[in-house]
C-alpha cells in the first residue's frame, strides 16, 4: 500500500463527520474496524464471525450461517460509500472500496481527468530588518498571522508556526527545506517598521527549480498591516491557482481593532507564549491584559489568556482551580466577541476536557474548531491526544495526531504525543521508535526521555527507565524560568519539573530502590505541605510502584477533587494497570465521567 496511513486515516475522519455516518454509530464502527485492521496487516483475518463479535456485540457462539447480520450490512455499508463519493467525497483524492464478496477494504487515489490538487506551503519567519532589534516579535507575529490566514483556505496544506520557526535565524537554503517538509512552495520575506512606516517584502518560491512564482514589497502605513496580510494571501490564492471558498470577498486577515499598539502588544503577548516556560506564559497574560486594557473587544488576546492559563494548570505551575476557571471565562469571552475563532474554540474545549470533564461538549467545540480551520495544527493535536486519547478512542486520536505532525512535522512535542499514543496501545517498541525520532529532532527535549522511560519501564527494562526518566527530570528544568533556583524545588541531587518524579519515583520502586522511592514521595508531599504545587497523581504514581494501593487511591482522590488533567489518563496509560482490578479504579473513572 504506497498510500501514507495518516492519508487514509484523515480521509476515514472526514468520511464519519460526513452526514451519512456520523448518526450511524454501528456503520462507522464497522468501516473504522475494518480499516485499521487492514492498515495493520491483518486482512485476512477480517471474516464474518470476527465482524459479528469484534462490530456487532455478538456471543462467542454466533454463527454467520445463521445470523446474516454482517452480510446485510456489509451491503449496507457499500451503498453509503457509494452515495458518499456521489456527494460529500465526489472531489476526495482517495477512496476506500469494499469488493464484493470481501469485507477487506482497498485503498487508492481517485483517478479522475482532472484530480483535486492539494498544494503545500511553508511561511518561513520573516525576517526583522527594522532599526530596533526588539521589533522581532512584530516580523515573527506578521509570520504567525499570515500562517494562520493561509490554513482558512481550502485545497491548501500550510506547515504549522512550530514547525517554520524551526528554520529562524538559518541559512534558508529553499529546495532542500522543501524537501524535509515536503512542499512544494517556500514564502520567505522580511519586515522593516520605522516609526509609523512599515516595508514588507515577500517571495512566493517554487520548491522544485527554485523560481520565484511570485514577488512583492509594500511600503505603507503601519496601520495598513492587515490590508498586506490579506494582500499576501490572496496573491498565494492566485499564484497557486487555488479557489477561495464560495468566492470568497472578506478578507482573510481579520482587523479586530483599529489601535496598533492593542495589535502590537497581543503580539508580544504571542512571542512570550512561545518560549513555553512559566515566566512566559506569566508574562504572556500580562501582555494581553494589557491589551485588552486598551480594547476590551480584542478577542484573540482572550484566546491567548485561555491558552496561557491552560498551559499554567497542565505543566504543573498552577494549582488547576486557580488557572482553569480564568481560562474558561476568557475563552467564553472571546467567542461572545468572534463565534468564529477557531484557537477559542479550541482553548474552550480544551477546559472542558481537561478540567470540566463535560467530554460531549468538548468534543463539539473541538469539531467546530477544525470545521473552521482544518489546517489548524494544535486543533487536532489537542482534539486527538488530549480528548480522544483519554476517552479511549485511540484510532482516531492517532488519526488526528498524525494529521497534527503532517502540518507540523518538526515540532517536538507532537511527535512525542505520537509515541504517547502508541505507548498507550501497548505498543512499546513501536513507542520507543517514536521517542528516538522525536530526540533527533532535538537532542534536549526532555518530553521524549520521560516517555522513553515509561516505555522501558512496561517492557520491564527498569534500570533504564531510571536512566531516561533523570535525564528528562534535569532536562526540564528549564521550563520552570528563574524560580527554579529555588532550592524547594531540588529533590535530592536532581531538580526538574516536579511532575516528572512520579514515573521516576515508580521505576525506582520496580528497580528495588524502594527507600529511594519512598523517599521522593516523602519530599513532595513535604512540598505540598509547604505550599507549593506538586501534581498528586505524580505521587499516586510512586505508591503504585511501590505495591500500596490504600495510599495511591488516597491520591488520586486528591487529583480528582483538585481536577488536575493527567487523572484523566488513568484511563488509558499503563502505568496504572497494576489498579485496575481494584474495584476502587472503576469508581475513579465512573466519578471522573469516562465511564457510567
Amino acid at each position: 500500500m504506497d498510500i501514507l496511513p495518516a492519508h487514509i486515516r484523515s480521509h476515514l475522519e472526514k468520511i464519519l463527520s460526513s452526514a451519512g455516518f456520523t448518526h450511524s454509530q454501528r456503520m462507522s464502527r464497522f468501516l473504522r474496524f475494518t480499516v485499521e485492521q487492514t492498515m495493520q496487516g491483518r486482512g485476512d483475518g477480517i471474516k464474518e464471525y470476527l465482524l459479528g463479535v469484534e462490530v456487532f456485540d455478538k456471543e462467542t457462539s454466533y454463527d454467520p450461517q445463521i445470523d446474516p447480520i454482517v452480510r446485510v450490512e456489509a451491503r449496507r455499508l457499500r451503498s453509503k460509500l457509494k452515495r458518499y463519493y456521489e456527494t460529500d467525497g465526489r472531489e476526495d483524492a482517495l477512496r476506500i472500496d469494499f469488493p464484493k464478496g470481501s469485507y477487506v477494504p482497498v485503498f487508492q487515489e481517485r483517478n479522475s481527468v482532472d484530480p483535486p490538487e492539494i498544494k503545500t506551503i511553508a511561511v518561513l519567519p520573516f525576517v526583522n530588518r527594522s532599526p530596533d532589534p526588539e521589533n522581532e516579535y512584530f516580523s515573527d507575529g506578521l509570520t504567525e498571522e499570515l500562517i494562520r490566514a493561509l490554513t482558512k483556505i481550502e485545497g491548501l496544506r500550510v506547515v504549522a508556526p512550530g514547525t517554520a520557526f524551526q528554520f529562524k535565524g538559518k541559512s534558508q537554503d529553499v529546495q532542500q527545506i522543501g524537501e524535509q517538509l515536503h512542499v512544494s512552495a517556500v514564502l520567505q520575506g522580511s519586515v522593516r517598521r520605522a516609526g509609523t512606516r512599515l516595508r514588507v517584502t515577500a517571495q512566493l518560491i517554487s520548491v522544485r527549480d527554485g523560481c520565484y512564482l511570485w514577488s512583492e514589497t509594500y511600503e505603507r502605513e503601519l496601520q495598513d498591516v492587515f490590508v498586506i496580510q490579506d494582500e499576501i494571501s490572496r496573491a498565494i490564492v492566485n499564484t497557486l491557482r487555488l479557489q477561495l471558498a464560495a468566492g470568497r470577498q472578506t478578507p482573510l486577515v481579520r482587523r479586530y481593532s483599529d489601535n496598533l499598539e492593542v495589535y502590537s502588544t497581543y503580539l508580544k503577548g504571542r512571542h512570550y507564549f512561545n518560549r513555553r516556560t512559566e515566566e512566559g506564559f506569566k508574562k504572556s497574560v500580562e501582555c494581553f491584559e494589557q491589551a485588552l486594557a486598551a480594547d476590551p473587544h480584542y478577542a484573540p488576546a482572550y484566546a491567548g489568556i485561555a491558552d496561557a492559563y491552560s498551559l499554567l494548570a497542565e505543566y504543573g505551575f498552577q494549582v488547576p482551580d486557580q488557572a482553569m476557571p480564568k481560562a474558561r471565562a476568557a475563552a467564553l469571552r472571546a467567542l461572545e466577541i468572534d463565534d468564529g475563532l477557531a484557537e477559542a474554540e479550541v482553548s474552550l474545549a480544551f477546559v472542558y476536557t481537561t478540567y470540566e470533564w463535560k467530554f460531549e461538549e468538548a468534543d463539539r467545540h473541538y469539531r467546530r474548531a477544525l470545521e473552521l480551520n482544518p489546517g489548524y495544527a494544535e486543533a487536532h493535536h489537542w482534539y486527538g491526544y488530549d480528548h480522544l486519547a483519554i476517552l479511549g478512542h485511540l484510532d482516531e486520536a492517532m488519526a488526528h495526531v498524525e494529521l497534527a505532525h503532517q502540518l507540523d512535522p518538526l515540532s517536538m512535542i507532537i511527535s512525542a504525543s505520537l509515541g504517547g499514543i502508541f505507548l498507550m496501545r501497548r505498543e512499546y517498541d513501536r513507542a520507543i521508535e517514536q521517542y528516538r525520532k522525536t530526540l533527533a529532532l532535538d537532542p534536549g527535549f526532555y518530553k521524549a526521555y520521560t516517555g522513553l522511560g515509561r516505555s522501558y519501564f512496561q517492557k520491564g527494562m527498569y534500570d533504564e527507565a531510571v536512566r531516561y526518566f533523570r535525564k528528562g527530570r534535569v532536562l526540564s528544568a528549564w521550563n520552570r524560568g528563574p524560580s527554579f533556583s529555588d532550592s524547594r524545588l531540588k529533590l535530592g541531587t536532581e531538580g526538574g519539573a516536579l511532575y516528572t518524579a512520579g514515573g521516576l519515583g515508580q521505576s525506582y520502586a520496580m528497580a528495588g530502590e524502594t527507600e529511594t522511592a519512598r523517599h521522593l514521595a516523602s519530599e513532595m508531599e513535604r512540598l505540598r505541605e509547604d505550599g507549593l504545587y506538586v501534581q498528586a497523581t505524580s505521587i499516586a504514581l510512586i505508591y503504585v510502584g511501590l505495591g500500596e494501593a490504600d495510599k495511591a487511591f488516597h491520591w488520586l482522590d486528591k487529583a480528582c477533587t483538585e481536577r488536575e488533567a493527567s487523572v484523566l489518563f488513568i484511563s488509558v496509560y499503563p502505568a496504572w494497570d497494576a489498579l485496575r482490578s481494584d474495584p476502587r479504579f472503576g469508581a475513579l473513572l465512573r466519578r471522573i465521567g469516562i465511564v457510567r
